[in-house]
């Protein structure tokens, strides 16, 4: 029981200690040399998680989120020249609870990074 009691408390540390997708959070970027700037609020109903991202021309974009162990991708159209884009952001946590990672610009093709910080609840 006493080599069990250190491995249990570790392993409910760890899994309180995973950053959690629901809440506001930050995006700032670049698709190149184009600045992404957004706010995004994520919801959790069950393991469904949903949401809805404000852009830089303050233009709401509903948001679907996928989470995969440390693997956090969400998607939301957009919109360049008035043309249709599809945005995926694709990130895995640091060790701040933030995500950091790869943007994907289609139909253009064009990549570029992020990082999304939680917003502090006021």
């Amino acid at each position: 029981m006493k080599r069990i009691l250190p491995l249990l408390i570790f392993s409910t540390t760890t899994l309180l200690a995973q950053p959690t997708v629901p809440g506001a959070w930050t995006i700032s970027g670049d698709v190149q040399g184009y600045p992404i700037n957004e706010t995004c609020t994520f919801t959790q109903t069950g393991d469904k998680v949903t949401g809805s991202c404000v852009d830089s021309d303050s233009k709401k974009r509903d948001t679907t989120v996928t989470i995969d162990g440390q693997k956090v991708v969400f998607i939301h159209d957009g919109e360049y020249e008035s043309k249709p884009l599809t945005l995926t952001y694709t990130g895995t946590w640091n060790d701040k609870g933030e995500l950091s990672g790869d943007i994907d610009v289609k139909p253009l093709g064009y990549s570029g990074t992020f990082t999304a910080k939680k917003t502090d609840a006021k």
